[in-house]
This record gives C-alpha cells, structure tokens and sequence, in this order.
C-alpha cells in the first residue's frame, strides 16, 4: 500500500494526469495529504535548522541545542506548512471558481500538499546557502515553476477543466501570490 501511494505520488509529481484523478479516489486521501503535509512541514523544520545553524549551537545546554530547539524548528515548519496550504488551496480555489469552477475548497485542499514538495527546491534560498549564487536562484525558479505545474493538474483534475483554463487559473492565483509576496517583503 505504502509503496503504490509513494508511486502514486511520484506520478503526480512527474505530472502524470491520470495519477490525480487515481489520488482523489484513494480510500485514504485525506490521510495521505496528512502525511505528504507532515513530510513538506518537516523539510521546512530541516530548511530552517540548516539556517539558523549559528544561532542553535550559541546554546550552552546540549539538550537544548540537539532537542529542545530543532524539535521547535520543526513544530513551526509543520505549522508553516499548514499555513501554506491553506492559503495555496485557497488561491487555487478562488482561481478556478473565477473560470467558473464548481468544486468546494476542501477538494483543492486535499490534494494542495503535493503542489507543495516541489517548493523545497527553494531550500538552498531559504536557508541562505550560496549567498546569490546563479544556481541558487536557478533551482528555486525550478521549484516555482514546477509548483504552478502541478497546480495547473490539480485544477484540471479536481475542476474538471481544459488545460487553457487550468493554466489561466493557475496563473491568476500565482500573480496573486505575487503580488502579496511583493507587497509584504521589504524591498531589498
């Protein structure tokens, strides 16, 4: 079961239509986003561990230092995960009911986790690993865009829409979220 969900999910990442529709009528879909939730909240802990690396070895207390703190780290990147899905499934929902998509929220939501494991690639830039470096910014536009990839399957699966009005819908939600990142991070 473990091994054909991780296939399944591998297909969905590889942008593979049919394996959408096949994640939507697993018996156990909610708790398979549950998990794919946990994994991208864990790598987001592990993303700002590796950042603040300095600052949790400043602490004299081992267990603080090789428990306490990373184990917060962690809380907080599951957190940060949820919020995030949150609010992509709620861009993504908004998006396609513009087009006059019909599926609730929650249908987006489920499967929102699986647009989210790309995003990691962005790590190296969070964790501020390369200080500029083309390749840095390289693999994060890949992460960008392969998490509007598969939020244009997402749409197409859930809304049951054609790939022109997934992809519009898709897009309207990202240049959204652009425009919000851009609004809230100070200008460097």
């Amino acid at each position: 079961m473990v091994k054909g969900v991780a296939k399944l999910v591998g297909k969905m990442i590889s942008l593979d239509d049919p394996s959408y529709r096949s994640f939507l009528e697993l018996p156990k879909t909610e708790t398979v986003s549950r998990l794919l939730l946990l994994i991208v909240g864990i790598g987001y802990g592990a993303i700002s561990i590796a950042s603040q690396a300095t600052y949790i070895s400043s602490f004299d207390s081992a267990l603080l230092q090789n428990v306490v703190v990373p184990v917060i780290f962690i809380i907080f990147g599951i957190l940060t995960a949820f919020i995030t899905k949150v609010g992509m499934a709620a861009l993504l929902w908004a998006g396609s009911k513009a087009l006059g998509g019909t599926a609730k929220y929650r249908a987006i939501s489920v499967v929102t986790p699986v647009a989210l494991l790309p995003g990691l690639l962005g790590a190296p830039y969070l964790a501020g690993v390369g200080n500029g470096a083309w390749w840095v910014s390289f693999v994060l536009i890949i992460g960008v865009v392969w998490m509007y990839l598969v939020s244009v399957k997402i749409i197409q699966a859930v809304q049951g829409f054609t790939a022109k009005k997934a992809y519009l819908s898709a897009m309207m939600a990202f240049l959204f979220l652009a425009s919000i990142y851009y609004l809230i991070i100070p200008a460097s």
